[in-house]
């Protein structure tokens, strides 16, 4: 049988390279893999991507921080931190940061962006050259299968309900996916067990934390503290006065 899944905010993390180790880039969120996805997450080494759907009514604003450690405990953390939200129409806020200084005070933004899922338009800001473009924007659908026929037969993933918990006053259900993964399957010489724990949030419909382990790279935490349940600053959803605006959605679409 097949279910679907909108996804109104798709954001590719980009990885950084240090020492032979993935660094998380400071794409604080975007499209968690659905439930019953291939378990092709077992690719990728680095930090888990991020969903954050459009959904009037539930407005809040948070504060996404990522950090990653070595699966030693012996090098050192890294974190980034950025701000995100959504207002009760479903619009969404989201920015790019450089990695936090040791004091953790929040770094300036790199650049940031709007999706209006009513308008079907993303706008994305570039700090640096004080330029917006606006680009039409279509939601993705997700199919989810009961069974993985096409999944990679050198992957396997069980999953496992935690029950409930509550973080920042939010009651959550958690989630533990162990993904197996065979030698060879991605270029690894050995076999690898990979394990994903998150925590939704039914009242926000909104992933709160995940924790990532792969034996590859280390542990990856991404977390958003809910700052505010009421609408966010409007500052959020307006361009700056002195930035360019190049609207690149088709004719039509204007």
């Amino acid at each position: 049988m097949w279910r679907n899944r909108v996804s109104w905010l798709m954001l590719p993390v980009a990885l950084f390279v240090a020492s032979a180790s993935f660094l998380p880039a400071q794409e604080p969120f975007a499209n968690t893999r659905p439930p019953g996805k291939n378990p092709n997450v077992a690719a990728n080494p680095g930090v888990e991507d991020w969903y954050v759907p459009s959904k009037p009514g539930l407005p809040f604003t948070g504060k996404s921080v990522v950090t990653w450690t070595r699966g030693d405990g012996s090098g050192p953390q890294f974190a980034f931190m950025s701000m995100l939200a959504r207002d009760s129409s479903g619009k969404l806020y989201f920015e790019s940061r450089r990695r936090m200084a040791k004091s953790g005070d929040l770094q300036p933004r790199s650049n940031f962006g709007i999706i209006d899922a009513k308008e079907e338009t993303r706008t994305t800001c570039y700090v640096a050259t004080k330029t917006c473009r606006v680009d039409a924007f279509r939601h993705s659908v997700y199919p989810e299968l009961e069974n993985t026929e096409d999944a990679p037969r050198a992957s396997t993933m069980e999953s496992l309900g935690l029950g409930t918990s509550v973080i920042d006053a939010l009651t959550v259900e958690g989630t533990r996916e162990t993904t197996s993964v065979a030698a060879g399957a991605y270029g690894n010489s050995k076999p690898l067990v990979i394990t994903r724990e998150l925590w939704h949030s039914l009242e926000l419909d909104l992933d709160v934390s995940i924790t990532k382990t792969d034996p590859r790279s280390g542990i990856f935490v991404r977390k958003i503290e809910i700052l505010s349940r009421g609408e966010p600053d409007p500052g959020y959803f307006a361009i700056p006065s002195d930035y360019a605006l190049l609207d690149d959605r088709p004719t039509s679409k204007r």
